[in-house]
């Protein structure tokens, strides 16, 4: 009897989904959090998180890993001020 074939399966956390993205750096890398955010929507694009919170969790993680973190997640157009 396979005792793993009776596991049910399970999502993958939205942790599990940016640590999984963060293995694959070192201490000291620099990432990118539109790379980030790619890779994690890549992975499970039923994740409904809203980007903010999915940088929030990166940022937690890759620091807490001394990694440093790009800001390039937006686009340009939400970058620009708004005049009206």
């Amino acid at each position: 009897m396979n005792a793993a074939a009776e596991l049910p399966v399970t999502d993958p956390t939205v942790q599990d989904l940016v640590s999984s993205a963060l293995s694959k750096f070192r201490a000291g890398d620099t990432i990118s959090t539109r790379a980030m955010l790619d890779a994690i929507r890549q992975t499970d694009p039923a994740c409904e998180d809203s980007d903010d919170r999915l940088v929030e969790l990166i940022v937690m993680a890759a620091v807490g890993k001394t990694m440093g973190v790009v800001f390039d997640h937006r686009s340009p157009d939400e970058r620009l001020p708004r005049l009206f």
